[in-house]
């Protein structure tokens, strides 16, 4: 759906459906505006991630407040947003202390996590203690979900445990190509670990394949030059490195520095965050190699919000009108309109501000939902199971194109071609 024909339903499905979701209205006990508190690290390691998603949710509540608000069941009214900010400056200790603030003092109606497993983890133990539901947009790591805690729904990406499935499942296919072996470099976060674990499970399952390098490096490295020659010197015929995108930036740019190439590689965000890296000089060296084919790059079929096209042009403009430096259209920019997105139906849906009625709203949507980010589906625990996306090989674009082209090689249903190995 493009942006144009989103907008003209949109202001359809608020007149005609509104009614049908109503209940008896209760104006005179309405809030002035329905405060959603959250996250972001204007500065610091994960700046790059947090900076863009933050941009999107503020463009998505201002969106909203323009037509005078988000629509509320429990009020049968529109009310507006209050987005409530701080900047936890990339520090766990800090964000912490800032999601109980935000609780404690500042009484938010809807509690938001920062972006990625690194600073969600400081938010979940607080969410639950004042049991209060973390919408979690990011945070993927498998340990924040638990039977006993009801306080707690991902959005925007599949559990880590689920996240690289397909990765996982292409790596029996590997030695059909002539890879004997193998290479493993990841951040030693949740979120880069438990995708490194799945991998290198797959290549042990594997018979033909050997293991000749398997590196955790803090979430903080900055300096890839000594391990891409560690890398280099092991010889491998294939190698996937998982980083957060500052980690992936500063391993591009080793490799360039280096004029080091491997046959087959994998990157954690060579599609999702492309336009990161072409801001960052280093879009080059992804050429030929492989990553997850998010939704910034696969379009995914529509049935709520804008689709993948509708929002780019959007948001971009909406950047542009605001001048804001550093934010860059991609992943994270999307995982905060996603973010939006549930939090828009839920309160559609939701006959209270309850903490537990929200979660039962959330879970409606669970299986119904298909956004720009892919078909939504919460486990029993609030993780996402929904979301996966397909394994492409990054090619060059179409003639004038500013994006890459993709092939997309796995799963099989969803191929657009086969690999090419070794690589050009």
């Amino acid at each position: 759906m493009t942006l144009k024909s989103w907008l003209r339903v949109a202001c359809l499905l608020t007149a005609a459906s509104a009614p049908a979701l109503s209940i008896p209205a209760r104006a005179a006990d309405a809030p002035a505006e329905i405060k959603i508190g959250t996250l972001y690290a204007g500065s610091g390691q994960m700046a790059s991630t947090s900076v863009p998603l933050h941009a999107a949710l503020e463009w998505w509540a201002d969106g909203l407040n323009k037509g005078g608000g988000v629509y509320v069941k429990a009020w049968d009214k529109k009310i507006p947003i209050k987005l409530v900010s701080y900047d936890d400056q990339s520090s766990p200790s800090l964000a912490a202390n800032l999601t109980n603030q935000l609780i404690t003092r500042d009484k938010v109606d809807i509690l938001l996590s920062d972006s990625t497993s690194v600073m969600t983890a400081s938010s979940v133990p607080v969410a639950k203690d004042h049991k209060m539901l973390l919408w979690d947009v990011t945070g993927s790591s498998p340990n924040f979900f638990s039977p006993d805690n009801q306080y707690i729904v991902l959005l925007a990406l599949a559990a880590t445990d689920r996240y690289p499935k397909t990765v996982a499942d292409f790596v029996s296919q590997m030695p059909k190509l002539g890879i004997k072996s193998v290479a493993l470099l990841y951040n030693t976060a949740d979120y880069t670990a438990f995708q490194a674990s799945a991998v290198r499970k797959a290549i042990q399952a594997t018979p033909d394949l050997k293991l000749v390098f398997d590196r955790g490096v803090p979430a903080n490295t900055t300096d890839y030059t000594l391990l891409v020659n560690n890398v280099d010197a092991a010889k491998p015929d294939a190698l996937f490195e998982f980083g957060y995108p500052a980690n992936e930036i500063a391993f591009l740019h080793a490799l360039q520095d280096n004029d080091t190439k491997f046959k087959f590689m994998f990157t954690g965000y060579g599609l999702t965050e492309f336009p990161l890296m072409k801001t960052n000089g280093v879009s080059d060296v992804l050429m030929n190699t492989y990553a997850l084919a998010g939704p910034a790059s696969y379009e995914f079929k529509v049935n709520y919000g804008l689709n993948r096209d509708g929002f780019k042009e959007a948001f971009e403009h909406w950047i542009e009108t605001k001048n804001l430096k550093g934010v860059e259209f991609g992943f994270n920019g999307l995982a905060g309109y996603q973010a939006g997105l549930v939090i828009e139906r839920a309160l559609a849906v939701a006959t209270s501000l309850d903490q537990l009625e929200l979660r039962r709203a959330v879970f409606t949507l669970s299986g119904t939902m298909n956004t720009l980010a892919g078909p939504f589906i919460l486990a029993p625990d609030g993780s996402q199971s929904g979301e996966i996306l397909p394994l492409a090989q990054i090619v060059a674009g179409a003639k004038g194109s500013s994006e890459p082209g993709l092939n997309v090689i796995w799963p099989a249903d969803l191929a657009t071609a086969k690999p090419i190995y070794p690589a050009p």
